[in-house]
């Protein structure tokens, strides 16, 4: 079988779905159960093909509990599809023109909202439903995006990117933090600034920084760890004056003009004819999320591989 990479949501425990799918065995059986979809495949069979020192059967049946194969009448299959990435996706000339109206023409913190924020939503924060699928990965296949978002009622961290990429950011760091992953080894100059400091005390101490720069900008700035802990991630730069100035944008809370949301209206209204008829939760995530990667590939800012900002 080809890279297949693995996207879900569950309503039992994601980490240990996590877990379950991370492990080699995981790879082994899904190719073995795909190749032979026409055939009755039993225990034994399985067991002759896949040697292992694990408990076998104990792993298949944690995969029954989470329903990513069946096992009925002593056979085993695959419950959930392996979607390839066909021909690439065109939009229709007035989605197009829709998004020109509301993208590139206002502000980059305007397309981080349009892509990050209110596009994201239409998408996704209906699909509550569990989900599972595979996509076989290949040269030619669009990035699948991820977002994470970490922060509280006073500050928000946001990063939406490619999965392979996991950039350095706040929004990533303490995700990573949140779920006591092992952070990545580009996080290590991160880590050693601000170690594994509580969100909640970071972001005030991140304001003042802030606000203390809007008010002296120039080098001689007083230093602090939050202050560079913005500039190894970027958020914080220097000009040729060697003045700091934040550059991740802050997106703006207030109510967009009338004839901007006018613009937003038309533009979800002509993105949900495009996926109404698909009935199946997988195939419409499936849709959804190559729909979303070919509008960000196509109207992000063309230096830009990814997006973050603070809200």
């Amino acid at each position: 079988m080809k890279n297949v990479s693995y996207y879900f949501a569950s309503n039992k425990s994601e980490e240990e779905l996590t877990r379950i799918i991370s492990d080699p065995l995981f790879t082994r059986i899904v190719s073995y159960l795909s190749e032979r979809k026409e055939q009755d495949v039993i225990l034994r069979q399985i067991k002759a093909n896949i040697l292992t020192d694990k408990n076998l059967e104990l792993y298949l049946d944690k995969l029954i509990k989470y329903n990513l194969i069946e096992r009925a009448n002593r056979r085993y299959t695959l419950t959930f599809p392996i979607f390839s990435q066909g021909e690439s996706l065109t939009l229709p000339d007035s989605i197009t023109q829709s998004f020109r109206a509301v993208t590139q023409t206002e502000s980059i913190s305007t397309d981080y909202f349009v892509l990050g924020e209110w596009l994201w939503s239409l998408l996704f924060q209906e699909e509550q439903d569990p989900y599972f699928f595979g996509i076989e990965l290949s040269s030619k296949s669009l990035p699948i995006f991820r977002k994470r978002e970490e922060g509280n009622d006073l500050l928000r961290f946001v990063s939406v990117y490619p999965e392979e990429l996991v950039p350095l950011d706040l929004a990533n760091y303490f995700n990573l933090l949140s779920r006591r992953q092992e952070l990545p080894s580009h996080f290590e100059p991160l880590q050693n600034i601000i170690g594994d400091v509580d969100i909640h005390y970071f972001i005030p101490q991140m304001q003042k920084t802030l606000r203390a720069i809007k008010r002296n900008r120039t080098r001689d700035s007083k230093k602090n760890i939050f202050q560079e802990a913005l500039l190894v991630t970027g958020d914080l730069k220097k000009n040729e004056e060697n003045q700091l100035f934040l550059a991740t944008p802050i997106l703006d809370s207030t109510e967009p003009s009338e004839a901007f949301q006018l613009a937003l209206d038309k533009l979800k209204t002509e993105l949900t004819l495009l996926w109404e008829g698909i009935e199946t939760n997988n195939q419409r995530l499936f849709y959804k999320q190559q729909l979303y990667s070919f509008i960000v590939v196509n109207y992000l800012p063309i230096d830009l591989n990814y997006i973050k900002y603070f809200k």
